[in-house]
């Protein structure tokens, strides 16, 4: 780790080398997925080389990046978690809609505006999501970025769109 504190790649990739197979099987442990552990465990190893200057180790260098492989693991389940209770109420949605017509027009119409709020890259990208279905891998290969761009980017519209109807008096 000194190594690589240093701007030392070939540390850095030793480490690599070293840690990134157990560190997939730890993190499939939990979410049995095995492109999300990939990412996760990628995006570890970038997060570490980003911060590599600020990061200080007191114990052990395995149990660092274990414990930041928990750490990133149970971030991303709890983001999947959101998504999935999206997708289920938006599943419900067509019932409401026929129960009361009116009330699902108004949604569509605060829905719209606050989606037309949105920049022209978030909107596109949150709609290439939840109306075309395509993965977030798809997507980045799709607009040439990272799909961690792509999950952040993805996030953070939800966010955005969730505070704007909630400001519009429209809840859950």
């Amino acid at each position: 780790m000194e190594g690589v504190r240093k701007d030392n790649y070939i540390s850095y990739n030793q480490l690599f080398v070293r840690y990134y197979q157990p560190l997939c099987r730890f993190v499939y442990g939990f979410i049995a997925d095995r492109p999300d552990t990939e990412d996760i465990v990628q995006e570890l190893f970038l997060h570490l080389w980003h911060r590599r200057k600020s990061i200080e180790i007191t114990g052990s260098v395995s149990g660092y990046l274990y414990k930041m492989a928990r750490n990133m693991t149970l971030n991303h389940i709890r983001r999947e978690t959101g998504y999935k209770m999206l997708l289920e109420r938006m599943e419900t949605a067509p019932l409401y809609e026929e129960e009361h017509p009116m009330e699902a027009h108004e949604f569509r119409m605060a829905l719209r505006d606050c989606l037309n709020r949105l920049s022209a890259r978030s909107r596109e990208i949150l709609l290439l999501d939840r109306m075309k279905g395509l993965r977030q891998k798809e997507i980045a290969e799709k607009l040439n970025i990272a799909v961690k761009t792509v999950k952040n980017q993805i996030w953070m519209s939800l966010q955005k769109l969730k505070l704007c109807l909630e400001n519009k008096g429209i809840e859950k």
